[in-house]
């Protein structure tokens, strides 16, 4: 792992590093962190390192327990698929409101978020995929006009963030993923609540395929594209 000084602060790039780590297989679920390895690797000081934990752990992507230290986290494949069907709910209603309510502006908001996932996916970088969805969210939760239904999602999203980094790094899936993304701004600019909801609820769906290796239980054999 190698980080610079220079974009961010180095508490960001700490855990940016970390991250990345996991997301690629170099640090496993369930391996402990040992602190003074990373500090020397990383060239930090164990403060720094401690709160890129914290970022991490909200993130979901290590579990800190008391006496113990921090490990990469565990997420059964029971809890991904319970995760998948909360997200499910909360981005199909997102959806739906979007078109109900979201001006032409925010459709322009929104287009232009997607056109940046299109770039990102191209670029075969998971991280950087990762990166341009917070925009497409902000945009789509915005348009949407209900601060509860945001709020909620919010909560998920440290849970979500590991399941899309495992889901995208599937052979397939980030080209699969802006189709059918694409897919849905088509029946959101031609005000299709029904038929944007409906596709995005199978968006949802191929993408705890890819992430969990396989069809959900609810999915269908035609679902299972990527």
């Amino acid at each position: 792992m190698k980080i610079t000084r220079v974009y961010a602060p180095v508490r960001e790039q700490v855990a940016d590093a970390i991250r990345a780590e996991i997301i690629n297989g170099g640090l496993k679920p369930g391996q402990r962190l040992i602190e003074r390895e990373l500090c020397a690797e990383l060239d930090v000081g164990r403060n720094t390192l401690r709160e890129a934990y914290r970022q991490l752990e909200v993130e979901g992507f290590i579990t800190i327990a008391p006496h113990k230290g921090p490990t990469v986290t565990v997420l059964t494949d029971d809890e991904a698929r319970q995760v998948y069907e909360v997200r499910e709910a909360l981005e199909c209603m997102a959806v739906r409101l979007f078109v109900e309510r979201g001006s032409d502006a925010d459709i322009d908001r929104l287009r232009t978020a997607v056109e940046a996932v299109r770039r990102a996916h191209r670029s075969g970088e998971v991280p950087a995929m990762l990166e341009v969805k917070k925009d497409f969210y902000d945009a789509l939760y915005a348009g949407s006009g209900n601060d509860i239904l945001r709020d909620q999602a919010a909560l998920l999203q440290s849970r979500l963030y590991r399941l899309r980094a495992r889901s995208l790094s599937s052979a397939g899936r980030p080209d699969a993923s802006v189709t059918e993304i694409e897919r849905v701004l088509d029946r959101i600019t031609a005000r299709d609540a029904a038929g944007a909801a409906d596709l995005w609820g199978q968006h949802i769906r191929r993408a705890a395929g890819a992430a969990l290796g396989g069809a959900t239980d609810h999915q269908t054999a035609d679902n299972v594209s990527a």
